[in-house]
């Protein structure tokens, strides 16, 4: 059985105490101890190094939550002040027909597959940097 790579330390006289008297209360040696106190060591501090790499990620996915929220509310502001500007100048009588085949027209739009060329620009529009 080849021979594993081993580690020493030198502890102060009090914690060589505690450690002697926690091995045997535990009934377990020195090395079993020592082998488990660096394991979870170990794991600990990588488990808060993916924590703080995930919060990083999360924080960043927040930024893009709040601009895409922005831009929604901009876009129905527009959309409104858009929709309040057609209403207000379009004929009384006609009007209500009007917005209603305007609104049938847009919902048969974007129930239709988009068209190569907007597939093409949707794809640029991803690679633009904000």
């Amino acid at each position: 059985m080849p021979r594993r790579p081993t580690v020493d330390t030198k502890l102060s006289e009090s914690d060589y105490i505690r450690l002697d008297q926690f091995c045997r209360l535990k009934q377990r040696t020195k090395t079993e101890v020592a082998r488990e106190a660096i394991r979870f060591y170990l794991d600990h501090q990588e488990n808060k190094i993916l924590d703080e790499r995930e919060s990083a990620v999360e924080q960043r996915i927040k930024k893009m939550e709040d601009r895409i929220a922005k831009l929604i509310v901009k876009v129905g502001l527009d959309v409104g002040t858009l929709h309040q500007l057609f209403w207000s100048r379009a004929d009384q009588d006609g009007r209500d027909e009007l917005f209603t085949e305007c609104y049938i027209s847009a919902v048969k739009r974007l129930q239709n597959k988009l068209n190569k060329q907007e597939d093409e620009l949707a794809e640029k529009a991803k690679k633009l940097k904000p």
